[in-house]
């Protein structure tokens, strides 16, 4: 391939990252396997007993090295060793070594296959993506038989991780984390534990990469731009000045933090309040690093991951607690766990669904399942007295379901001396959004989650490269939902913010603004460069120019009068924001 080749895939970790392909692992598939010899077969045993000891202490190290820095990370370590101790898997490899007469490398594999082929078989996006687990759990065994210990080896210089299989989190952790730049895969999703690590330590991913091997070779250089899903092979002087420009980044975004821990208004004087979306109780310090005006999402679904059962009452207590208490006061939306799509707990059985994403999920799984709904909502209530906080019910959507899972949490409160919490929808389904009107009189807030429901109007899974082009948050369609939906929120007083990517995206802020949205909810790092545009925005130009939106027919012309609404309402206030180049 030439010089300034490029090729492409899906963005899993945003982010630039420049260094030498160095490739890593092997697949899990061997292209044949090893036969022993009969007096062979317990030397073997002995050797599998051994190596799976080494890894189970190797992981441990792992987690008392790493302590309370990074709790996400020890806990997908913990998965691990309950693996190494499966008996169903050791039960397996020992058969397959003691009958079939395959050495260990090969029962290994063997063995791991039929796990993976099983993970498949259950179609959903979360089983697929645990595969991963059991890749990482026969690469780190295998490693050992080549003399390998398995411990972080370092470079002399930055590197870009290139994986031929599933995407790992000892890919990531078998190395010295400063000298990673970024990771290239063929398979791996966003919500794989390997994509959780990578994004934690501010790792670039991009995945679904084909023929990475024939176009690719070692100690090539390459240039990741995840922001746009893009890896330059031997990049051009001009490609690389670009990616230098960048490297300031950090010192702007490190003044503009400092700049907006405070509110921020319009130039005519009209207040937005800027949110954080959130998963972990670690991030609401992050949160509040950068400036958030409180909490406006809390995901709950990482209570459900790394668990072989349902968290208890007392787990689900002592996360609000320590996220609220951390909020000093702020607001805080707690919305309830959005259980199934992609998103199935390890102890959770879920029928088998041809589209899991628009089949049993959030508060339809809580209408059935009252326990599950109740173990939560008491939790939350218990955590929330004296603080300041909400519950939001994801996927409604009838105005029966809503009235159904109010009329279960106003009876937990009565049952516990509690009063009543403020409740509100996140507007996710398109049937819901379009009947917003009917909820008004019921409901004590509401947000927009424009990420399902942009999918859901189009049709269209933004994570797959075949039709993600369909997935625009500027259709001109998708917008008059939204702007509807703003005039139906403001007619009954009622508070409607947007947590979706849509919020977080500056190329966006000015629109959102315009169409009537005064409480945006964006990922942490995000908040001062929304509040940065919102000072330079005037409230009144703004709606002024998107009394015109409906002139617009296209995508393409849409794109084009935004960019110019930009440039007339912010003049280069955008253009000068740090991180912004791949949003222009």
């Amino acid at each position: 391939m030439n010089k300034g080749s490029k090729l492409t895939g899906i963005s899993v970790v945003s982010g630039w990252g420049a260094g030498k392909a160095y490739f890593v692992g092997r697949a899990v598939q061997q292209a044949s396997a090893v036969t022993i010899s009969r007096q062979e077969v317990g030397n073997e045993v002995i050797r599998f007993g051994e190596i799976r000891e080494q890894a189970k202490k190797d992981y441990r190290q792992l987690i008392e090295e790493m302590g309370d820095r990074a709790p996400l990370d020890t806990s997908i370590l913990n998965i691990y060793e309950h693996i190494l101790d499966d008996p169903a898997f050791i039960g397996q490899v020992v058969e397959t070594i003691t009958t079939r007469l395959y050495d260990l490398e090969s029962s290994i594999r063997i063995v791991s296959d039929d796990f993976i082929k099983r993970f498949e078989s259950a179609g959903t996006s979360y089983f697929k993506e645990r595969c991963s687990d059991m890749v990482e759990v026969c690469e780190k065994l295998v490693s050992y038989l080549y003399q390998d210990n398995g411990r972080a080896r370092s470079f002399i210089e930055p590197v870009v991780l290139v994986v031929l299989r599933t995407f790992t989190p000892t890919d990531i952790l078998a190395y010295d984390k400063s000298k990673i730049e970024a990771v290239v895969t063929t398979s791996g999703g966003k919500t794989s534990h390997a994509a959780i690590l990578a994004r934690s330590y501010s790792i670039p991913v991009i995945s679904g990469v084909r023929n990475l091997k024939e176009y690719i070779h070692p100690g090539d250089q390459l240039l990741v731009d995840a922001t746009n899903s893009t890896v330059y092979i031997r990049p051009s002087a001009s490609v690389l000045g670009k990616y230098k420009r960048s490297e300031g980044v950090e010192q702007q975004l490190a003044h503009l933090k400092k700049k907006w821990c405070r509110p921020v208004y319009t130039k005519d004087g009209v207040k937005i309040d800027v949110l954080a979306n959130i998963s972990l109780p670690d991030d609401v310090d992050e949160a509040v690093e950068h400036g958030a005006d409180g909490i406006g999402l809390v995901r709950t679904e990482y209570l459900l991951s790394n668990r072989k059962e349902m968290p208890s009452e007392d787990v689900h207590y002592a996360y609000y607690k320590e996220i609220l208490a951390k909020s000093n006061g702020k607001p805080c939306v707690i919305r309830l766990m959005d259980i199934g799509g992609d998103k199935i707990p390890q102890f959770f059985e879920m029928p088998s669904e041809f589209n899991p994403f628009m089949g049993w999920r959030a508060i339809r799984i809580f209408l059935e399942r009252k326990d599950i709904f109740a173990t939560q909502i008491r939790a939350i209530l218990k955590a929330g007295e004296g603080y300041n906080y909400s519950i939001m019910v994801p996927m409604v959507t009838t105005l029966q379901e809503w009235l159904a899972a109010k009329e279960i949490i106003g009876n937990i409160a009565a049952e516990m001396g509690l009063s009543m919490p403020k409740c509100g929808v996140l507007f996710e389904v398109p049937l819901s959004i379009l009947e917003m009107n009917t909820f008004m009189k019921e409901i004590d807030f509401a947000s927009i989650g424009t990420n399902d429901l942009i999918q859901y109007l189009s049709a269209a899974d933004r994570n797959n490269s075949k039709v993600n082009y369909l997935y625009n948050p500027v259709e001109p369609a998708f917008l008059r939902i939204i702007r509807s939906a703003f005039r139906t929120a403001n007619d009954n007083g009622m508070p409607l913010s947007i947590c979706g990517e849509m919020a977080g995206n500056p190329s966006h802020t000015a629109l959102l603004i315009g169409l009537g949205l005064r409480k945006f909810s964006v990922m942490p790092r995000n908040i001062p460069l929304i509040k940065e545009l919102i000072a330079n925005i005037s409230l009144a130009e703004a709606s002024e120019s998107i009394s015109h939106i409906d002139a617009i027919e296209t995508t393409e012309a849409m794109t084009k009068w935004l960019k110019n609404i930009n440039k007339r309402l912010l003049g280069d206030a955008l253009t000068k924001l740090p991180s912004t180049d791949a949003l222009l």
